[in-house]
């Protein structure tokens, strides 16, 4: 499997990404008092948070989801 998520284009609206140990990511989206995050391997997610607590959640998630990356059609 051949990791390209360092060249890929982002989704609109994603300003962090994180890469989970299968190979999915976790996207930070938003800014400021309304960050969110969700992970594209899993349903993890959240609501609104802290930007910096959004990235902090996120990246903890990153760091212990095994949920392989959805199939792209």
């Amino acid at each position: 499997m051949q990791n390209t998520h360092a060249t890929e284009p982002w989704p609109e609206g994603v300003i962090a990404r994180y890469l989970t140990l299968a190979g999915a990511t976790v996207d930070v989206t938003g800014g400021g008092d309304s960050t969110g995050y969700r992970c594209t391997g899993c349903p993890y997610g959240s609501g609104q948070w802290r930007e910096d607590i959004a990235h902090g959640h996120a990246q903890g998630h990153a760091e212990t989801c095994r949920g392989l990356p959805r199939p792209t059609q």
